[in-house]
């Protein structure tokens, strides 16, 4: 590695999965060494075999304190801006093991830790990420979020996992623009503090964030957004006038409004779609993934969006029929005119898929991608010649088999396929 230009051994330094190994390397030769200085980005992990020679009376004496390691680095690393990852990969063996109130050697979120580090990177430092340990964090409440907002001026994304955080005394941070906070209990029932405090956030990401009742995500620069609903808040409003692609998974909630006038993605995962929906201003959606209990009840609301070009459809894996009813392919086409890129889940096909085999006008040929992931049994071969009608010549198809259907059925299936609709262009693959 002497022989390689610097640069290029500085950006290798900075992609090791646990930056501890920099040690050893300085340890290796002078050219290391003084390299080792100037990496700009540091992951430091406490590995399953850490964590479990920490809990074992024979070794645990003899180990460096995790907190000690990261406390050591820090005084360590280069002046130049750099990204730092903290982490705890303990093995699943070992949860629920330990009694909560026995230690906080992995508690990363605790302020008296992160104060002994985190100011002096923090002038530098423009990407944290912590995913601290859950069974150490779960009952201790913590101010992480108030101390970093007081401390790192520059940080431009933050990721937050695996505890439980207060918003008490945050200051704005107005250049932070991505924010990811994943298994979080969180002290902001309406996301009022959120919003305060993160002002020009242009990429959120909330991952079963508990603690919400009437959350509202009010971001005027936001332009991604992922939320996964952990509980069941009495509402969820997004106003975002920027975003351009939102994934929304939620189980039952009462009511859900949206006011993203510039929308182009959205991926929409409800189990039990029976609130009240207000979508507002969807005239540039062009990509619709919808997975539902009742698909049928999500489609109307989406009537109109003429703009949608690919639409993806699939119900719940453990959901029973649809409950009101089901819907066909000509409903799919008046409410999206425009689609010519058609995905179908196998529970959507089972449970609420009519096929309806009628003479249609040649207008109604619009699909130039058609992909379907048939049942894993009673492979309906009437259901794809349908579906087949709507496609345009020389349309690529692709069906996707289960992996349980037999060698025989499927080679039958295929060959009828082929002979049936030789213009189509065919792919053949599996799921399972």
């Amino acid at each position: 590695m002497e022989e390689l230009p610097c640069h290029l051994v500085v950006d290798i330094l900075s992609r090791l999965s646990d930056s501890t190994d920099l040690a050893r390397c300085r340890l290796a030769c002078s050219t290391l060494r003084s390299l080792s200085y100037a990496v700009t980005a540091v992951h430091v992990t406490c590995s399953p075999d850490r964590f479990l020679r920490s809990r074992d009376p024979a070794t645990a004496e003899d180990l460096v304190p995790f907190k000690s390691l990261v406390a050591n680095l820090a005084c360590l690393l280069s002046s130049s801006f750099l990204s730092l990852c903290l982490s705890v990969h303990h093995p699943p063996s070992a949860t629920g093991e330990e009694d909560p109130d026995e230690s906080d050697d992995l508690h990363l979120t605790a302020v008296d830790f992160l104060s002994q580090w985190l100011p002096i990177l923090s002038p530098r430092l423009t990407s944290l990420s912590i995913s601290d340990y859950w069974i150490q964090s779960c009952w201790r409440r913590s101010l992480a979020l108030c101390f970093i907002s007081d401390h790192c001026d520059n940080l431009r994304s933050l990721e937050l996992k695996n505890a439980w955080l207060s918003v008490e005394r945050m200051k704005p941070m107005l250049k932070l623009t991505a924010l990811a906070l994943e298994f979080i209990r969180l002290e902001d029932e309406n996301l009022d503090k959120l919003n305060a405090a993160f002002p020009s956030l242009q990429v959120l990401k909330l991952i079963k964030v508990g603690g919400l009742k009437y959350p509202k995500i009010h971001l005027p620069h936001l332009r991604v957004c992922h939320w996964t609903v952990s509980n069941y808040p009495y509402s969820l409003t997004i106003d975002a006038p920027e975003l351009i692609e939102l994934n929304l998974t939620c189980v039952e909630p009462r009511s859900v409004v949206l006011k993203t006038p510039s929308l182009l993605k959205l991926n929409l995962e409800i189990n039990k779609p029976s609130g009240i929906f207000q979508l507002e201003g969807l005239l540039n959606l062009e990509s619709l993934k919808m997975v539902a209990s009742d698909v049928q009840c999500l489609i109307k609301l989406f009537k109109g969006c003429k703009a949608v070009r690919k639409l993806e459809l699939d119900a719940p894996e453990y959901s029973d029929k649809c409950t009101t009813g089901t819907f066909t392919f000509e409903d799919l086409l008046i409410s999206f005119p425009g689609m010519n890129d058609l995905k179908l889940g196998p529970r959507i096909i089972n449970n609420c898929f009519e096929p309806r085999c009628l003479q249609m006008p040649v207008e109604w040929q619009k699909l130039k991608y058609l992909e379907v992931h048939l049942p894993p049994f009673d492979l309906d071969f009437s259901f794809v010649v349908c579906i087949l009608n709507f496609c345009l010549p020389n349309c690529l198809v692709t069906i996707l088999f289960h992996a349980d259907v037999s060698t025989i059925d499927r080679n039958q299936f295929v060959s009828k396929c082929s002979s049936s609709f030789a213009r189509i262009r065919w792919k053949w693959g599996m799921w399972k």
